[in-house]
């Protein structure tokens, strides 16, 4: 959290320039040629290209890998067998068996050609030639038989340099030749955004635009009346982030302007120049715990009032804007206000604004709307579409119910034509090429070229293992950005963008020079192709090349909806969370509320969490689809998680990005993941700022216990759980410290219970598929609690399963501080649904303690329960130590009851409460120790 500075003028003054070859000019011409295409069997592809008639500027390894070797103009590259899925025993393999396949090798050749130039490519298993001329965008030429495949890229040329990490990019349409850039760059504990600027020739030297160790996040690029480009962002200033701004004027940035002071985030802005020159900027703000899209307008003079653009009760997300050729501008968004993701727009015209208007709003995910007007003033929009009842029931236990955050992603396509909806009559989900995998399509971006085609950009998922399936934690991934546009009903064959590799959300931009040419600006994270994962954030630009031949006009058909047959996996939802959010505890003199949450969520940040969603998604889904008050998204500390540096801000960042007081109050933490029979455990922290404990090799190979954990823990303030424990991810019990280890994790939704063997959902000995992630039964609770361990408890989700996994915490107030000192009091239970567990002790001399307490009792006491279930209730027990005390069956879903143990022996043991509606859903408690003498 950073003060604002009082920031001077800055003087577009020079930073340093990576050292790369400009590839921006006019003549510069870049080909990726494919290697090995359709191969079986492993291939030696060394070779090496010549270049007649023009000039050989780089040649570049497409997808590097660490045996691989690149020389000036040479290289040595092989076809490989890539890794298959290993099917285990709850899963089933294909029914034609398991496909072998091979990686395809690449170089991407940068030349400065001539309408004559050629090039001349040898291999150990061929050679070709082509001229430039005979490679046309879109249409890939393949060569010696089909193994070989050429087409046209953009030349990718590096910006920043090895200083800082390189993120979030923006960029700004000119004229006369010239674009903008912009971007968040991170050092030493805090950001800056840079701004670079292509004069028609060539890329001017960096300028900083705002000082050093602040906390921008976001940043858009705009121009205004008097062709001015401004910067937008959005920065923390004594704990909020608002949105600022502050225009170029030519020698240098003037003054910052401050456009929101609202005490809650707002975030997730956007811009856009009105054909009038007006600049708008539109963005997310919360307000009294729910989100609104607000917009204000730049005159040349002075801003305007914000104004509220949405209407909706619910939470609104990540406005978009397009201007139209006659002086209005429409924002569309993203609204949950019918408890789905749906899309929505309002346009001002005339001076005023019209009424919201839907833009799709069916019962499937509709989000991450990308908006342009094209040369006759149509409206486009492009969005992601997933599954009904997006984030609902899902989990290894249950049968189908709901859709898994990142089960797909499709593209859609509409245009408005005053005001009918018309789609493309090819779905480009389609019509893209075999090695295209057309679910898995993310945040489309529209842009428009010098002969009016509007293009349609995504990332696309490329995996490791191509044979994961969707329902399974994926291991290793990369996204890289393609566009394609539409020549009559068919789109064309991608236009893919090298060096594009990076996590799911990467945001990057699309510019105009105003000379007939199209750039783009983005950031990739160097990933290699051996361990996919994070090496260092660069910004990356190109001059996309042109399609120069005719293409037809896109053949529109008339929208029509899908016929759905919508069935509500969660019909009582919301009379659920009503009753449990206005529950309260009053005992010993104190009032109680139960928070809802989720300790352990992995997303793209994971280097197995590519089957999970973004992280920002993530977040929508804690808001919205579960309606948490809080959640720590727990990114595996190393492989380049947060054991990095700069993983390890951002992810701190966007807590505090998504943070609403009042309303939702996100953990900071991490998963530390050691196997059996040490194991996994989410660390968590109610404070930004603390760095993550690397594994040493001694704790991978087990000859170092927790203890190091734990100091850091107690120095830091922070808590370990257990989650797991009774898998190849979990622990024999070795360790425990229940200061700073106070619960356990003993339901997971991606996995089981780990109560104890045979329990509720919790795994067989006898079957080996009833155990995801390994037997291990000295990690069942039962045994922890065996031995003394003074454990509360909790669920989480891990990977995939959604609305499933609840950590209710009992606390005073709803703070990270005070939720933190429940889970440390381990006033806390765990549940797969919205089921309200209050359970006391009472003592005859009229003390009250709560689950988790820990309680020496002189003379006699009861234990109370309350349980109001989401169902009528098949069964209540109470455990007591590894027995079955007291149980009640068929139950309605309110109840009451009091328990006497009158077998109470002096000394201590622990009592805890199970509960199982009829529709399988439980409820456990933290136990209660209680000593007598």
């Amino acid at each position: 959290m950073t003060r604002l500075s009082t920031l001077a003028l800055l003087a577009a003054a020079a930073l340093p320039l990576p050292a790369q070859t400009p590839l921006t000019a006019d003549d510069v011409m870049s080909f990726r040629i494919q290697l090995g295409v359709g191969a079986t069997s492993e291939e030696k592809w060394d070779g090496a290209v010549t270049v007649s008639g023009g000039e050989l500027l780089e040649v570049r390894n497409w997808h590097p890998r660490r045996e691989d070797e690149m020389g000036r103009n040479e290289w040595r590259l092989t076809t490989h067998k890539m890794e298959n899925f290993p099917y285990r025993a709850y899963e089933h393999p294909p029914n034609t068996g398991v496909q072998p396949y091979w990686w395809v090798r690449g170089v991407i050749v940068d030349v400065k050609a001539r309408a004559g130039t050629r090039l001349n490519v040898r291999t150990e298993q061929g050679r070709f030639a082509f001229n430039v001329n005979e490679i046309e965008v879109g249409r890939s030429k393949p060569f010696l038989g089909g193994r070989a495949l050429v087409d046209r890229v953009p030349p990718a040329e590096k910006l920043s340099d090895a200083e800082r990490q390189d993120d979030f990019v923006t960029m700004l349409s000119g004229k006369g030749g010239e674009v903008w850039t912009a971007w968040v760059a991170y050092r030493d504990g805090g950001n800056a955004i840079l701004a670079r600027r292509f004069n028609g020739a060539k890329w001017e030297p960096a300028q900083q635009v705002t000082d050093d160790k602040q906390d921008i996040f976001l940043v858009k690029l705009g121009r205004d009346i008097k062709g001015r480009p401004w910067a937008v962002w959005a920065n923390q200033v004594d704990g909020n982030f608002d949105l600022y701004a502050r225009p170029f004027n030519g020698g240098g940035w003037g003054e910052v302007e401050r456009l929101t002071e609202a005490p809650q985030p707002d975030v997730f802005h956007n811009v856009v120049t009105d054909s009038q020159g007006f600049l708008w900027v539109v963005w997310q703000g919360f307000r009294d715990g729910k989100s609104d899209i607000f917009a204000r307008r730049y005159d040349g003079d002075s801003w305007s009032e914000p104004y509220k653009v949405s209407d909706s009760p619910a939470n609104d997300w990540e406005p978009v804007l397009a201007a139209d050729s006659k002086g209005g501008v429409t924002v569309a968004w993203d609204t949950y206000d019918k408890g789905n993701y749906d899309i929505r727009m309002r346009t001002f015209s005339g001076g005023e604004w019209q009424p919201v208007a839907p833009v799709a709003e069916t019962a499937l995910y509709e989000a991450h709307v990308s908006l342009l007007y094209d040369d006759q003033n149509r409206l486009w929009a492009a969005w992601n579409e997933s599954g009904m009842n997006w984030g609902k029931d899902t989990g290894f236990v249950l049968n189908e119910g709901g859709t898994r955050l990142y089960e797909y992603r499709l593209l859609r396509v509409a245009v408005r034509d005053g005001v009918n909806w018309k789609v493309p009559a090819g779905d480009i989900n389609k019509q893209l090429p075999e090695d295209y995998e057309p679910r898995y399509d993310d945040f489309p971006q529209l842009a428009k070229d010098s002969e009016g085609r509007v293009w349609v950009f995504a990332r696309q998922r490329i995996q490791r293992r191509r044979d994961t399936q969707s329902e399974t934690p994926l291991h290793r991934a990369a996204w890289e950005i393609w566009g394609s546009t539409l020549d009559g009903g068919r789109w064309s064959e991608p236009l893919h963008v090298p060096f594009s590799q990076g996590r799911q959300d990467v945001r990057w931009g699309l510019a105009s020079d105003g000379s007939g040419n199209l750039f783009a600006a983005w950031s990739m994270d160097n990933r290699d192709f051996d361990e996919w994962l994070f090496t260092h954030a660069d910004v990356y630009a190109a001059r996309l090349p042109k399609l120069e031949r005719k293409t037809a006009a896109p053949q529109l058909i008339p929208r029509t909806d899908p016929e759905l047959f919508f069935f509500d996996v969660a019909p009582t939802e919301k009379t659920d969370l009503a009753r449990i959010h206005d529950y309260t505890i009053d005992s010993g003199g104190k009032r109680y509320k139960i928070y809802r949450g989720d300790t352990h969520r992995h997303t793209e940040f994971s280097m197995d969490g590519n089957n999970d969603g973004s992280h920002f998604q993530t977040y929508r889904y804690a808001i919205d689809a579960a309606s948490l008050d809080y959640l720590m998204i727990s990114e595996h500390n190393s492989s380049a998680g947060p054991d990095e540096e700069y993983i390890n801000w951002l992810l701190q960042q966007f807590v505090d990005v998504h943070a609403v007081s009042g309303s939702f109050q996100p953990f900071y933490g991490y998963e530390r993941s050691i196997t059996y029979p040490d194991g996994h455990r989410n660390i968590l922290f109610a404070k930004r700022g603390n760095p993550t404990l690397e594994i040493l090799p001694a704790e991978r190979q087990h000859e170092q216990g927790a203890g190091r954990l734990y100091a850091y823990l107690k120095e830091r303030d922070g808590i370990a759980i257990s989650h797991t424990s009774s898998t190849n991810m979990g622990t024999d019990w070795r360790d425990n410290d229940p200061e700073v280890e106070p619960l356990v994790e003993i339901f997971q939704g991606d996995r089981i219970s780990s109560e104890y063997e045979g329990a509720h959902w919790a795994a067989n000995s006898e079957n080996p598929g009833s155990a995801p992630g390994g037997f291990r039964p000295q990690g069942y609770v039962w045994n922890a609690w065996a031995k003394g361990y003074k454990l509360g408890v909790q669920a989480a989700s891990d990977h995939l399963s959604t609305h499933l996994s609840y950590a209710c915490t009992i606390a005073e107030d709803f703070t990270r501080e005070s939720m933190m000192d429940a889970m440390k009091a381990r006033h806390s239970y765990g549940a797969t649904d919205n089921i309200i567990l209050d359970y006391r002790l009472e003592t005859d001399a009229g003390q009250e303690f709560l689950q988790g307490d820990i309680v020496t009792v002189a003379g006699g006491f009861r234990l109370k329960v309350k349980v109001i279930g989401t169902t009528p209730i098949r069964q209540v027990d109470v455990i007591k130590n590894q027995q079955f005390l007291f149980n009640r069956q068929k139950q309605p879903q309110e109840l009451e009851m009091e328990f006497v143990d009158n077998d109470k022996k002096p000394g201590e043991d622990f009592y805890y409460v199970r509960v199982i509606q009829e529709d399988d859903n439980i409820a456990w408690s933290s136990p209660i120790w209680v000593t007598t003498k």
